[in-house]
């Protein structure tokens, strides 16, 4: 069965994809783009990849301090 820092890891590694996601998403859509809700702009972008890298970096700690 899977322990807890095995469903860490998993997470960490779909946060690590988000923020990859973030990185390239000016190289296929023009930024801003707008959702009618709101307005995702370069500057909205920059601040989602720190705090998923954030995220990302505090669960692979977490990860390993379960260990």
């Amino acid at each position: 069965m899977c322990n807890l820092r095995d469903i860490v890891i998993f997470i960490a590694g779909a946060e690590f994809f988000h923020t990859i996601s973030h990185i390239v998403l000016p190289f296929f859509f023009t930024l801003p783009i707008d959702f009618g809700f709101v307005e995702f702009t370069a500057s909205l972008n920059s601040w989602a990849i720190l705090v998923n890298a954030a995220i990302t970096v505090a669960l692979l700690w977490w990860a390993k301090r379960l260990s």
